[in-house]
C-alpha cells in the first residue's frame, strides 16, 4: 500500500526537523559535556623528539604556536569529527541527489546520520583515524562519478598519495580502512579488467602500508619521559576522576585536573607500548569482555547493513555477491583490519570500522539499483520511523568495548 504524496511530504519534514533537532541536541552535548581531554591527546606528540607514530598530528598543533596551546588543540578537536562528517554528507549527497532523485533516496539520505558509524559516532569518537574515514567517503564517491579505467587508476593514486599523509597522523588508518577501499573497487569499478584492479589497489593502499611499515621499523618507542616533557600544564575537565553519580554526569558535573599530569600517567603508558605488549594487553581483557565486544559488534554490522537494505530495498545478498566477484580481495580486506584487533581493545570500535567501511559501499551500490527509485510502502515508511527513532535515541555505535579501562 502507498502513501498519498500530501502526506509523504508532511512525513519528511516532520523526519527533517526532527533529524535536525536531534543532531543540534547531540552536537550540543558534546561541546557542554563530553570532556574533549582524551581526543586532545592525538594531537600532543610531534617530531621534536625525532620520528615517531602520530608525530604528523602534532606538528598541525605547532602551528598554533605555545601561546595558544590549548586553544590550538580545541581546534584540532574538531577537524576529525568535520571532515568525518562533510564525508557522510558527501554520501548522502551522492546518494539522494546526484545519481537521481526518488523519496527511497531522501530516506537513505536521513539514514545515514542515525546510523551506527553515523554523526552520533563522529561526535563522540573523535580520534584522528576519522580522517581515513572521510577520504575513504571521499573515495568511495569519486568512484561512482568516474566511468573510464584511466581515471580510476587515477583516483586511487591520488587517494593513495593522500592515505600515506593520513598514516602518519594514525598509524592504524590503512588497515581500517583497508576494506573499504577493496569493497569500494570491487563494487563500485566492476568494470576494471584484473591487471587495471590490482594497480589501483597497489595504488591506493600501497603508500600507506608503506609508511606504517617505516613506522614500525623506524619510530622510536619507549621515549616516554621526552614525549611528556612536550605537554603544557593546564586544567582539563576530566569528570570520571571525580567519582560523579550518574545524576551529576547527566547534569554537566566538571571536575579539572592538570592536562600534563594527567596524558603522562594515564595515556602515554598506553601510546608507549609495542605490538607484542598490545597484544598482551588485549589479552588481558579476558574472554567474556572480548567476546561481549565481538558479539556486539557483529549485531552493530548486522543492523547497520540490514537498515540499509530496508530502506533502499536492496538485498543484502546481492551486495554480497558483489563483493564476491573478487574473493582475494575480500579476503585481503578483512586480514589487514586483524592487526587492529590483535593490538587495540576498542573491539566494538573495530566493528564500527568495518560496518562503515561495508555501509558506505552498500548505500552507494544501492544508490546505482532500480529498487532505489521505486516509492516506498505504507510499511516502508513505518519501520524506517521506527528504526530510525530507535537509532537515534540509543546510539550503539559509540560504545568502543567491553572490559577495557579507561584512562583515569
Amino acid at each position: 500500500m502507498e502513501v498519498r504524496t500530501g502526506g509523504r511530504r508532511g512525513f519528511f519534514i516532520t523526519f527533517t526537523v526532527l533529524l535536525a533537532i536531534w543532531a543540534a541536541v547531540l552536537l550540543t552535548l558534546a561541546i557542554a559535556v563530553i570532556p574533549d581531554g582524551y581526543w586532545y591527546s592525538y594531537f600532543v606528540v610531534d617530531y621534536s623528539v625525532g620520528f615517531v607514530r602520530r608525530g604528523l598530528a602534532g606538528e598541525l598543533l605547532g602551528l598554533f604556536g605555545p601561546a595558544h596551546y590549548f586553544g590550538g588543540l580545541a581546534v584540532l578537536r574538531w577537524i576529525p569529527t568535520g571532515l568525518f562528517v562533510l564525508g557522510l554528507a558527501a554520501v548522502a549527497w551522492s546518494v539522494a541527489v546526484k545519481t537521481g532523485r526518488s523519496q527511497r533516496r531522501w530516506l537513505l539520505a536521513l539514514l545515514i546520520p542515525v546510523l551506527p558509524f553515523g554523526l552520533a559516532f563522529g561526535l563522540f569518537s573523535a580520534r584522528t583515524d576519522l580522517v581515513g574515514g572521510a577520504a575513504l567517503a571521499a573515495f568511495a564517491v569519486v568512484l561512482t562519478r568516474v566511468s573510464t579505467t584511466r581515471a580510476t587508476v587515477i583516483t586511487s593514486a591520488v587517494y593513495g598519495l593522500a592515505l600515506g599523509v593520513l598514516t602518519l597522523i594514525h598509524e592504524g588508518t590503512p588497515f581500517l580502512f583497508g576494506l573499504g577501499v577493496l569493497a569500494a573497487l570491487t563494487v563500485l569499478a566492476g568494470r576494471l579488467d584484473v591487471r587495471a584492479f590490482w594497480s589501483s589497489v597497489v595504488l591506493a593502499l600501497g603508500p600507506a602500508i608503506l609508511v606504517a611499515l617505516a613506522v614500525a621499523a623506524f619510530g622510536k618507542q619507549k621515549i616516554s619521559p621526552q614525549l611528556c616533557q612536550l605537554v603544557q600544564h593546564g586544567p582539563m575537565n576530566h569528570p570520571l576522576a571525580g567519582k560523579p553519580s550518574i545524576g551529576q554526569l547527566l547534569s554537566g558535573f566538571h571536575y579539572y585536573v592538570d592536562y600534563h599530569d594527567w596524558y603522562c600517567r594515564a595515556f602515554l603508558p598506553l601510546f608507549d607500548l609495542s605490538f607484542v605488549e598490545g597484544v598482551r594487553f588485549v589479552g588481558s581483557i579476558g574472554f567474556v569482555g572480548l567476546a561481549g565486544s565481538t558479539v556486539y559488534g557483529i549485531v552493530t554490522l548486522a543492523v547497520s547493513m540490514l537498515s540499509i537494505s530496508h530502506v533502499a530495498g536492496v538485498p543484502v545478498r546481492r551486495f554480497t555477491t558483489a563483493l564476491r566477484g573478487r574473493p582475494l580481495a575480500l579476503v585481503i580486506g578483512l586480514v589487514m583490519i586483524l592487526p587492529v584487533f590483535a593490538s587495540g581493545v576498542d573491539w566494538v570500535r573495530w566493528w564500527v570500522i568495518i560496518a562503515f567501511d561495508l555501509g558506505i559501499v552498500f548505500l552507494l551500490y544501492a544508490g546505482r539499483q532500480p529498487e532505489v527509485d521505486e516509492a516506498p510502502t505504507r510499511r516502508t515508511l513505518t519501520v524506517f520511523a521506527v528504526g530510525a527513532i530507535l537509532l537515534a535515541v540509543l546510539p550503539i555505535g559509540i560504545i568502543p568495548g567491553f572490559g577495557a579501562p579507561v584512562p583515569m
